[in-house]
């Protein structure tokens, strides 16, 4: 970034205050003006100016592990300001069928401060220099055969974590799109560009780095009004730097997809389809896939419907070379709008090259119950499933990616599959562009043939983030598995709001010789949930008791939540809600009992014309009786104030984390003042 020594923070602060401050004469709103010089037309041109000010200070206190045990504490300091002028405008060149345009563009100087201080020692660091932000866009030739579209951005964000510092995020990007608009041949092709940088707390550790290239083209053969085929291409480049590390990750990937769809019949109620994907990969974490999977669907009358699916998939990973074979039939009866029966039968050959065979099959039925009686309305749900397992080979491995969890404390997430190879567990977020640290965000633990992860409650995985799991798991030389599943729910709305429910999920696997260690979640697993809610009026209250029988980590547990609409008004709202749970393990890795407790607060208040307030308060109390007492805290409190053509906007941040051994408190400050300037050429 540019260092701009001969202007001072101070000074320009100053100016742009001052500025902001200014009288400001304009046309007005009802009577907008169009600034016309031959086939140029500009229908809109505002203006603003704007500054805007953080500041951040975090206090770790915590007791050193290493060496002699002492207490020790960091401080982290930043502050910076920024004074901003910008335009947003729209328009048009020769007509607005031809080329139409609109811009939000932004020149801005910045000045920031930073200061980390350990005991001792201490380091700082200032920057100051330059930073364009923009958001263009040029549509051409509108509802013609061919159109498209170029675009720029450029966009600084924050994101608010629960419990956790606010995320910086800046994102820049461009790309551009056409499209051949046709009634048999229709084709498009984009090119976009995306880059996205995020920062938690100005540690280098923190730092998140992702560049997307994406090259698509799509085309479209419509031989008539049920007959299709749609293909299309996509080459993508992508590079990331995952919080945590210091390397860099780059994978290139080229995707086919080929999809044909059919409509037969008397009257075109049948469907015949086939989706064809062939992807290949270079590069870190690269993966070779290929997948056919034609499927017929046949409607025999409006309560009865057959599918018939065949599914290929070959993919590469890691070395391993898996080919993958499956066949479903499936039935789906309904009588009236009451009863539905789904009944599905599959059969399903798996081969790993060099390395273990398996054949599965099984079937399953699913019961779907709804009615409207006297009391209100009656749901239930039964479905039962069976399958079973047979694998022969070397005793090798499997490979398993994007395998979902989500943390919901205190409980661990459990690995679905046995004997897990430890060093190839990888955990990212959703979107696979965050790869989270072992030992830092999450721990793993080994029980016998059964994986845990446990979150650190001081990492980067919020309590309810969902988490993707790649790993790899060893699997036996011979053997079977049979597993049975029973899930039956059953509740009864009544008119006056009250809901009675039960929960019942039963899982139960065997094989041959227990010593072979089968790829199963668990041996046995019987989850009970009774619980009850009433709704009426502002509040809602829920009570529910809970028996998780389970051979790796079996509790009994109850749950009270409520929510309390307390003030609903158009202008003035305020919403309160709790959640207690009580656990009690018994049996399974720990005998310990944990009470959790949530309380929040929300509040929006329009407290004249031009003032409103939001406010926020979330406070957590875990007690474990092995790992302690936890009190977490978020606050936020923001102002918002508009008189006129002037915007003034504050937010307070507060953010609190106390573990056994640390204690972690975050204070941030955010101001922004925006003054506008509407039809800058109306000016007098």
């Amino acid at each position: 970034m540019r260092h701009l020594n001969a202007l001072s923070p101070t000074i320009l602060t100053f100016l742009v205050l001052s500025m902001l401050l200014l009288p400001v004469h304009a046309a007005g709103e009802d009577e907008p003006q169009r600034q016309s010089s031959g086939l140029f037309t500009l229908n809109r041109f505002d203006a603003y100016l704007e500054f805007e000010a953080d500041g951040d200070y975090r206090q770790v206190d915590y007791t050193a592990r290493t060496g002699y045990p002492r207490d020790r504490r960091q401080r982290n300091r930043q502050y910076g300001f920024q004074e901003a002028v910008g335009f947003t405008f729209d328009g048009s060149f020769i007509s607005p069928d031809v080329v139409s345009y609109s811009a939000d563009l932004s020149f801005a100087l910045t000045q920031d401060r930073y200061k980390e201080s350990l005991e001792a020692s201490s380091q700082s660091d200032y920057d100051n220099g330059y930073l364009i932000q923009y958001d263009l866009r040029f549509d051409f030739f509108r509802g013609e055969k061919i159109s498209g579209s170029v675009y720029g951005l450029r966009q600084d964000n924050r994101i608010n974590r629960l419990f956790q510092p606010t995320l910086d995020e800046r994102r820049t990007g461009f790309g551009t799109s056409w499209t051949y608009a046709d009634d048999e041949l229709p084709m498009e092709l984009s090119y976009d560009y995306l880059r996205t940088d995020r920062d938690g707390n100005r540690d280098d550790r923190d730092d998140e780095l992702y560049t997307e290239h994406v090259l698509h083209y799509g085309l479209s053969w419509i031989l008539d009004d049920h007959h299709r085929v749609k293909f299309s291409y996509e080459h993508a480049d992508t590079k990331q730097e995952f919080q945590g590390t210091s390397g860099e990750f780059e994978t290139d990937r080229d995707l086919f997809v080929l999809d044909h769809q059919l409509e037969f019949g008397d009257d075109y109620e049948h469907l015949f389809q086939t989706l064809v994907h062939w992807q290949e990969e270079t590069g870190d974490f690269a993966r070779d896939l290929a997948e056919i999977g034609p499927q017929l669907i046949l409607r025999h009358s409006d309560a009865l419907q057959t599918a018939y699916k065949y599914q290929f998939n070959r993919e590469r990973y890691e070395g391993l070379d898996i080919q993958t074979h499956r066949a479903d039939f499936q039935l789906t009866h309904q009588i009236h709008s009451n009863l539905t029966t789904t009944l599905d039968v599959f059969g399903l050959y798996e081969d790993i090259e060099k390395d273990v065979d398996t054949t599965q099959y099984g079937a399953s039925v699913d019961w779907q119950y709804n009615r409207r009686n006297r009391w209100g309305h009656l749901y239930a749900n039964l479905a039962l499933a069976y399958d079973t397992e047979r694998v022969r080979g070397d005793d090798g491995r499997r490979l398993v990616l994007d395998e979902a969890h989500t943390f919901q404390d205190p409980l661990d997430v459990i690995l679905r599959n046995r004997n897990v190879v430890f060093t190839s567990i990888l955990v990212t977020d959703t979107t696979n562009r965050r790869l989270f640290q072992r030992g830092r965000d999450y721990v793993v633990y080994q029980q016998g043939n059964v994986t845990r992860i446990t979150r650190v409650r001081s990492g980067n995985i919020p309590d309810g983030e969902t988490i993707l799991v790649d790993y790899q798991y060893r699997t036996p030389a011979d053997g079977t598995l049979d597993t049975i599943r029973v899930d039956f729910s059953l509740e009864q709305r009544f008119n006056n709001g009250l809901t009675p429910y039960y929960r019942f999920a039963y899982r139960n696997q065997e094989d041959d010789d227990i010593t072979l260690g089968f790829p199963r979640r668990t041996d046995r697993t019987d989850h009970h949930r009774l619980g009850v809610t009433y709704e009426a009026g502002r509040f809602t209250l829920g009570a529910e008791y809970e028996i998780f029988d389970d051979t790796i980590e079996p509790y009994d547990a109850f749950h009270l939540d409520g929510l309390l609409h307390i003030i609903q008004k158009r202008d003035h709202m305020l919403d309160g809600s709790a959640h207690l749970s009580r656990f009690f393990f018994e049996g399974g890795v720990d005998d310990r009992n944990v009470t959790l407790i949530d309380v929040e607060l929300d509040h929006n208040w329009q407290l004249t014309e031009s003032l409103s307030t939001v406010e926020r308060l979330a406070y957590r109390y875990q007690n474990d009786s092995i790992d302690g007492i936890t009190h977490s805290w978020d606050a936020r409190i923001g102002f918002e104030c508009i008189v006129g053509d002037l915007t003034s906007e504050l937010t307070l941040e507060y953010d609190r984390l106390d573990l056994s051994g640390s204690e972690e408190e975050d204070y941030g400050v955010y101001f922004k003042i925006r003054r506008d300037i509407r039809d800058v050429f109306a000016l007098r």
